[in-house]
């Protein structure tokens, strides 16, 4: 006489819910962890600014906190990181006229490298962190920050186009200057690729886990 026995194997124990790795927003764990990247942050932002060459060169390792708190904490913790150590490293160490537009900059680089992270369609936290800094870099760090500097100064000095002669060649001559800046920012991506273990074995990245369908759900029956 043959019974059934249904046993589950760990290849095909399944849940609807898949258990994350990530931090949950306002958990107190994640204020933590927010607070502590924002801290790593704000000693980044004091080393640019020792290796500061000049108004739009600065050697800074700045993306790669930002990026892996993206990773880390996903869009709003990304978001709140890039948002606090500007403004207080504004505060702390003033340089010029306070612009909120580069701080609004930054925030949306850490929003969008944390979404990006987090819904790109592919399992690979390599592949997730590369495709997030390098788009990152381009819109933000290149386009939206140069834009930012130049409406500002368009503000206080009346600039009446992008190109033009005298003060109003300023846009075209910054953007120029600023692909220097990109390349740090591209620079500082293999270097949060290669910090990604780290963060992976404090299980403070989300998991790259496959949810099974209903119907994949199978139990495999073994003769006794």
């Amino acid at each position: 006489m043959e019974n059934q026995q249904e046993i589950a194997t760990p290849d095909n124990i399944t849940s609807d819910k898949v258990r994350s790795q990530a931090l949950k927003v306002g958990t107190t764990k994640w204020l933590a962890h927010t607070a502590l990247f924002t801290s790593i942050a704000l000693l980044m932002k004091v080393i640019g600014q020792i290796g500061t060459l000049s108004n739009n060169f600065k050697i800074t390792p700045i993306y790669t906190v930002w990026l892996l708190a993206a990773a880390s904490l996903g869009p709003v913790g990304g978001a709140t990181v890039c948002f606090t150590s500007d403004l207080l490293i504004a505060l702390i160490f003033p340089a010029g006229v306070f612009n909120p537009f580069i701080t609004i900059v930054w925030t949306l680089y850490g929003l969008t490298a944390g979404l990006l992270f987090k819904y790109f369609p592919v399992k690979s936290y390599t592949v997730k962190l590369v495709v997030a800094g390098a788009i990152s870099a381009v819109l933000f760090t290149f386009i939206l920050d140069s834009l930012a500097i130049w409406g500002w100064c368009k503000y206080y000095l009346n600039l009446k186009s992008y190109f033009g002669n005298g003060k109003n060649a300023i846009f075209g001559v910054y953007m120029l200057t600023r692909l220097f800046q990109l390349v740090v920012a591209l620079a500082n991506i293999p270097v949060a690729v290669a910090l990604l273990p780290v963060l992976n074995r404090l299980k403070l990245l989300p998991p790259l886990t496959k949810k099974y369908k209903k119907s994949e759900e199978k139990l495999c029956p073994i003769s006794l």
